[in-house]
């Protein structure tokens, strides 16, 4: 029981500082980026954001939270849940770059239909990694996933800056939106 009190501790900690450190990154490379981008960049991410925004609800239609909560979890049980969850997200991948002639026809913007196509491809990379998380949660490994989750924070933030003062306009925002799952997955792994 004392075991279990520290790890609540000590994750509740880590958890904390993460989201203080999330906060203050998200702000500040958003002023950054803010300064370094033009308010038409931020827009075409922004149109195709409103898709895949909803969309993120169903990247793992609740399978992770069974993992975590289930008493006993086998490993084929893991394998089909990481399987399932893998071919949940290449449909969200493929529904989504399906879509995109439609949101670049809908907003009268044919660059969206480029973006649109690089950003579905967050929903595969969300997907490997979704089960590996919930593992992580399942043993109560707060801290790493609280370093994991600051890592790629960091890391896809300063693919942003860089590709920003590079010149690279809106596909810096659409490399940080795909650089953060993708470091993730890796970190959970």
């Amino acid at each position: 029981m004392k075991d279990l009190k520290e790890k609540t501790i000590r994750g509740g900690l880590a958890r904390l500082c993460a989201q203080g450190a999330d906060f203050t990154l998200r702000l500040v490379s958003l002023m950054v980026l803010a300064r370094l981008l033009g308010p038409k960049d931020f827009g075409l991410v922004g149109m195709v954001t409103a898709l895949t925004g909803v969309l993120i609800m169903f990247r793992d239609f609740g399978l992770s939270a069974a993992a975590i909560q289930r008493p006993i979890v086998t490993e084929e049980q893991l394998s089909t849940l990481f399987w399932i969850n893998i071919l949940v997200g290449a449909g969200l991948t493929l529904l989504t770059a399906a879509m995109a002639p439609v949101i670049a026809a809908f907003y009268h913007e044919p660059r969206l239909v480029a973006v649109t196509a690089a950003l579905a491809s967050s929903f595969i990379f969300n997907a490997a990694g979704v089960q590996h998380g919930a593992l992580l949660q399942r043993q109560m490994r707060f801290t790493a996933l609280a370093v994991v989750s600051t890592i790629s924070l960091v890391v896809s933030t300063a693919i942003a800056i860089g590709g920003a003062m590079a010149g690279y306009g809106y596909w810096a925002l659409v490399a940080m939106t795909l650089t953060a799952p993708i470091i993730n997955t890796v970190g959970f792994w």
